[in-house]
């Protein structure tokens, strides 16, 4: 499992809604992304570094690491529905997906509008290659 670097000053709550959030980037490697919780409650959300994540899929599939961050509320990593709306991948890239266990895996759910659907409150997000 990776180690879990806070990058401080990267989070902005919006202020017009209360459940999104934006996660600005870090390194120039990186890109912003904007995150919608649908639930009711204190959450917080942390832009973590993007350091240490692994840098192959198990099948030696490179992977660019877009923004990596973690979701909690009342304290706890979040297992529940929310959104993300992420950067446009390049042609012939796939979505990499690294869960609170540090195991990346391709995303397989729908990317709709740049936004995919989410339950794990500790992801890094990428692409391969």
């Amino acid at each position: 499992m990776e180690n879990k670097i806070v990058v401080p000053g990267k989070v902005k709550k919006d202020k017009a809604n209360p459940r999104k959030y934006k996660v600005e980037k870090d390194k120039a490697s990186e890109a912003d992304v904007e995150i919608e919780v649908t639930g009711d409650g204190n959450y917080s959300v942390e832009k973590l570094s993007v350091e240490g994540l692994p840098e192959r899929m198990p099948d030696g599939t490179p992977i660019r690491w877009f923004n990596n961050f973690i979701i909690k509320k009342n304290g706890q990593v979040i297992k529940e529905k929310y959104f993300v709306k992420i950067p446009e991948g390049e042609a012939g890239s796939r979505l990499v997906i690294i869960d609170s266990k540090g195991e990346p895996y391709y995303y397989s759910g729908e990317i709709k509008n740049n936004t995919i659907e989410l339950t794990d409150g500790d992801p890094g997000s990428g692409w391969g290659p």
